[in-house]
């Protein structure tokens, strides 16, 4: 008896195996970032400068000005830093209010460009003048079949669309990693960039880095294919436990 025991044993862990085994050959290509890399230790990939943000509607720019006009410094630095004063807004035209100078317009520049701008308005009232532009954050939204969806805010200013994933909690394992979609929207010039994460050439493109205000956008895979998958884990799982009650039966008699 215990040698029919232990024989049945031996057989069910033997099925156990087979139902992992069979399980575990579904493909887990279309699940894996990048899959067409070669197959080499160290690879090297192209250098990439990250885009060059612009100035857009809505953004907070912290400004510094200097210069040798020391009573003008005082007064332009107040309305930056004095009594609750804080980060300058781009209105909704492209502008910034600047004391002495009045609105000027900054939408659609980069921040060196800005720089530049704000320096050349000064020169009428400061000699030499000293000119600080920075962005206020960094700010960007994921969305679908991630681990934890939602708009995230950073203090520096680059940042890839895999470590843009990374903080949304990762792909589930229902995600369309083929075809992810990036909404961009720079002062209302619109487009859609489609992405896909299981080709290396991601690697080296200009969309490998986002740009502030990006939303991301992972679709769900086609249900027919989830549906497929699980349809075939039902089957497995089926035939493997019709085996193990016939097997049973066998050693019950």
């Amino acid at each position: 008896m215990r040698r029919k025991c232990f024989s049945f044993q031996l057989i069910l862990f033997g099925f156990v195996c087979v139902i992992v085994a069979l399980s575990s050959c579904i493909s887990t290509k279309n699940v894996t970032y990048f899959n067409n890399l070669p197959d080499s230790s160290i690879i090297t990939l192209e250098k990439i400068r990250p885009p060059q943000p612009l100035i857009q509607v809505n953004d907070e720019l912290e400004i510094k000005i200097g210069g040798e006009n020391e009573k003008t410094v005082d007064y332009i630095s107040q309305h930056f830093t004095g009594g609750n004063a804080g980060p300058t807004v781009v209105d909704i035209d492209g502008n910034i209010e600047l004391p002495k100078i009045g609105k000027l317009k900054v939408a659609g520049l980069t921040r060196d460009a800005a720089k530049d701008t704000i320096t050349n308005a000064f020169r009428e009232y400061l000699v030499d003048p000293i000119v600080s532009v920075k962005f206020g954050g960094f700010q960007f939204s994921v969305l679908g079949e991630v681990g934890s969806p939602g708009t995230f805010n950073l203090t520096n200013e680059k940042i890839s669309i895999f470590e843009a994933i990374a903080k949304a909690g990762d792909l589930t394992q229902y995600s369309e990693r083929k075809s992810v979609k990036i909404i961009r929207d720079i002062n209302g010039d619109r487009k859609i960039i489609t992405l896909d994460l299981n080709d290396s050439k991601l690697l080296n493109s200009q969309d490998y880095y986002l740009t502030r205000y990006d939303v991301v956008y992972v679709a769900p895979r086609s249900l027919k294919v989830v549906g497929e998958n699980l349809q075939r884990t039902s089957t497995y799982i089926a035939s493997v436990a019709s085996v193990l009650a016939f097997v049973f039966l066998i050693f019950k008699k």
